[in-house]
């Protein structure tokens, strides 16, 4: 009996220190981006800011999945995000100011992990409200995916920066 104990007792020891030695360390940011969709009020038509938002997704490289008029609806297709993407500095502020997302850092023993895929899909409605305002709803949905190896995979949702909200209500 003693032996039997040994042969199952080795094998999960091993698998302790293989899973505490391997978990990743995700940072949590520290800014704030907000969980929910932004909401810009602009004195704009909603035909003018139909244009403007078309016009900056065909600008910027995203293709239009979906796009319903009546009920206000324009949904980016998913598209990736590599080169948009940042993170925070150990103060909490945005390493790249251009970029449109921010991620957490995550990383297994101080080594940080660099994402392979990051992913966006933005979903944008533009409502008039009257009296000469309309309303601009903007839902983002980015995941970033991180590989370290061929065994392990960490998907997490990174925040919109609020670079496109900035670029849709400047326009």
């Amino acid at each position: 009996m003693k032996s039997l104990t040994k042969v199952y007792s080795l094998p999960a020891i091993f698998a302790l220190i293989i899973i505490n030695g391997c978990t990743p360390n995700m940072m949590a940011l520290k800014g704030n981006y907000g969980t929910s969709q932004f909401e810009i009020t602009s004195n704009k038509s909603a035909d003018t800011l139909w244009l403007t938002v078309t016009k900056l997704f065909a600008e910027k490289g995203l293709a239009i999945d979906k796009v319903d008029k009546k009920k206000g609806l324009i949904v980016s297709k998913k598209t990736s995000f590599i080169p948009a993407y940042t993170f925070e500095d150990n103060n909490g502020k945005i390493s790249n100011g251009d970029a449109w997302v921010v991620l957490n850092k995550v990383s297994v023993k101080e080594k940080e992990w660099i994402p392979k895929t990051i992913y966006s899909q933005w979903n944008i409605r533009i409502l008039e409200t009257g009296a000469g305002a309309t309303t601009i709803k903007i839902d983002p949905v980015v995941i970033c995916r991180y590989y370290p190896n061929s065994f392990t995979k960490v998907e997490v949702r990174g925040q919109s920066t609020g670079r496109l909200e900035a670029l849709i209500k400047g326009s």
